[in-house]
């Protein structure tokens, strides 16, 4: 994605210098440094606001699929509540089934919190509502 990189190193190419004999501190290799830690920080920054958009994009997903199972028609205030309670409570069945397997005394597992943070969260938003939760995660 990021072609910083790419295009500095091709612009020191095009001098009449070769680039791999580039002094540790040349202008051109901290042009070529600068590069590529820009080009890491965009991706750093990409992959972090895929990570967050991710349950938003499942979110719209659920929804949709439900919209192409009705035919695209409209739903009924009754089905989208249903719908809604579905969505939210989506997980509660491997929540359960991993609790149940887990030998008394032993810790969660990973997956047994990650479910219990996603369940919580959901609730909540159920609870308060999709704007103002996506309102305050935005940061805005």
């Amino acid at each position: 994605m990021p072609k910083s990189l790419e295009k500095t190193r091709k612009k020191i190419a095009k001098k009449k210098t070769n680039i791999t004999a580039l002094h540790e501190n040349s202008r051109d290799s901290q042009r070529l440094r600068r590069a590529a830690n820009r080009d890491d920080k965009i991706s750093r920054i990409a992959s972090a606001r895929k990570k967050n958009d991710q349950p938003l994009i499942e979110r719209a997903a659920y929804f949709q699929e439900a919209v192409r199972d009705n035919g695209g028609l409209p739903l009924e205030l009754d089905a989208i509540r249903t719908l809604i309670r579905t969505f939210v409570h989506q997980y509660d069945e491997e929540m359960s089934k991993l609790k149940k397997e887990r030998r008394p005394g032993r810790p969660a597992s990973t997956r047994e919190d990650v479910l219990r943070i996603k369940i919580a969260s959901d609730e909540k938003e159920y609870r308060d509502g999709f704007c103002m939760s996506y309102y305050y995660a935005a940061g805005s």
